[in-house]
């Protein structure tokens, strides 16, 4: 074989080589790039389902505020008429007891109603720099009554390396209040409650974490979609606007909230705020 042939080879398994990395590299690149459009579809229909759910609560929030208007005229003539009969002297016994049973019944409803018109209202965070184990904090202590009737246990996890968030404190803790006192309800008695908190990211952004789990029986698979849903509830008290008012606030906060079940049994709410913007200051929502 002549020198000529052999370098002619060489060049050829040069080329072949070359050819071979190119197809690997392009092999590679496209799988990237099919991870990256079924990424971007996933992140699409998820904003997709946020919309829809956004525009089906817009339209239940008036119907439900135009209900609940109606309702307070007449429900506030009832209790107005039935406190007289209770306050009447000449009344007897009997009536008077069914006279503050009404005046029961319409309380109850009256703080229906309100629920109702609070769920109803914009929520406009008044947006600072805090740490969400401060209004973690803040709920578990609102709830220490019914903690400690039910002889819950409370662990505290809280990462020192949680960041700032950008959120209001006092609506946030609003929130968490719901979620605590839903799974304290959970948990039973001598229950277990792990709040942690931690970093997180949000759209590969930083971004502060908190989790409530419960030991609770957990969710169950048909109702984890409708959780966060108005007016539903697996109790037999309750209007099923607390997770719906909890799902509100943190959307409200460009944030985002999650529910799940635990290996260990038990429910677990995780909501994820974003980070202080140090280069851009903290400038979003209210004043």
């Amino acid at each position: 074989m002549s020198v000529a042939d052999t370098q002619g080879i060489e060049e050829l398994r040069g080329l072949i080589e070359s050819y071979n990395g190119l197809a690997e590299r392009l092999t590679a690149s496209q799988k990237a790039l099919q991870s990256e459009v079924l990424e971007l579809r996933r992140e699409l229909a998820e904003k997709n389902r946020q919309l829809a759910r956004k525009n089906r609560l817009e339209i239940l929030g008036e119907m439900a505020a135009g209900v609940a208007h109606e309702i307070r005229n007449p429900l506030g003539g009832i209790e107005l008429c039935a406190g007289l009969i209770a306050r009447e002297r000449a009344c007897d016994a009997k009536v008077t007891r069914w006279a503050r049973r009404i005046q029961d019944a319409t309380a109850d409803l009256s703080a229906i109603v309100g629920e109702i018109l609070d769920f109803t209202r914009p929520v406009k965070p008044r947006i600072k720099p805090g740490k969400l184990a401060s209004a973690a904090d803040a709920a578990l202590d609102l709830a220490a009554s019914a903690i400690e009737g039910r002889g819950i246990i409370v662990q505290r996890k809280y990462d020192p390396a949680e960041p700032l968030v950008s959120a209001d404190m006092n609506l946030l803790g609003r929130a968490f209040l719901n979620i605590v006192l839903n799974a304290v309800e959970a948990a039973g008695e001598g229950g277990l409650l792990s709040v942690a908190t931690g970093p997180a990211e949000i759209d590969s952004r930083p971004a502060g974490m908190v989790s409530f789990a419960d030991s609770g029986p957990g969710i169950e698979p048909d109702a984890m979609e409708k959780v966060f849903n108005p007016f539903f509830t697996t109790t037999e008290h309750g209007t099923g606007l607390g997770l719906a008012m909890v799902a509100r606030i943190v959307e409200a906060h460009r944030a985002h909230i999650t529910v799940g079940n635990r290996e260990a049994g038990g429910a677990v709410f995780t909501v994820t705020v974003p980070a202080v913007d140090v280069d851009r200051g903290d400038r979003r929502g209210g004043k």
